[in-house]
């Protein structure tokens, strides 16, 4: 067999919203469902696309700007082509952490302006919670990725308003914060039907 000359990989980076705590059906909850539904629609073959599912749990926006460069070049090896997508900012948004909408916005636009140097970048705005303050403030938070986005013209995928007017999403938040089978498979979808979301995978597509 002939050696392929490239490989079109793929990093997610975020908190246990990115791991897939709570989908019991799909390891990897909506990441690993966006990127079937992304093969499903041909927008690569899988294999020979690789993907990475970095999520991990209570980390920060800093936690995962300390981190995610030496992941990436771990995971090199010859004929790489990076596309790093990030979805970070519920933990920041928690009670226990309580950062500041525009300090984490600076970190996540530091992360993406470097990322952007590697390969194509996406950033997914993270989705909502229960409790109604916790929410507003990731919802602030998501205008600001989406204003700062647009002014450095980095892709931004938004669809934390319209998980937060699903019944069937927020009712499948048994702990509050992350999504079950429903609420995980409702997220990819509506990812997957995003023009930034589909740009991101369908720069991939092999001839």
């Amino acid at each position: 067999m002939v050696p392929r000359s490239t490989t079109e990989t793929f990093f997610f980076f975020g908190d246990s919203l990115t791991l897939g705590v709570n989908d019991n059906a799909v390891p990897g909850g909506w990441v690993s469902r966006l990127v079937l539904l992304g093969a499903q629609a041909g927008w690569y073959a899988m294999p020979p696309a690789t993907f990475y599912n970095l999520g991990a749990r209570r980390h920060t926006s800093a936690d995962i700007a300390a981190r995610w460069q030496a992941e990436v070049a771990a995971r090199q090896i010859p004929g790489t082509i990076n596309h790093l997508a990030f979805c970070p900012g519920v933990v920041d948004m928690s009670p226990a952490q309580m950062r500041p909408a525009d300090e984490v916005c600076r970190t996540v636009m530091d992360m993406l302006d470097q990322a952007a140097t590697l390969g194509r970048v996406l950033l997914i705005c993270p989705p909502p919670v229960k409790d109604p303050a916790m929410r507003q403030r990731i919802a602030g938070l998501c205008q600001a990725y989406a204003r700062e986005c647009a002014r450095k013209g980095h892709p931004c995928a938004d669809v934390h308003a319209a998980l937060a007017a699903l019944p069937q999403y927020m009712d499948d938040l048994e702990d509050g914060l992350h999504p079950g089978p429903q609420g995980s498979a409702l997220m990819a979808r509506l990812l997957a039907e995003d023009p930034a979301v589909r740009r991101f995978f369908l720069t991939a597509k092999q001839d």
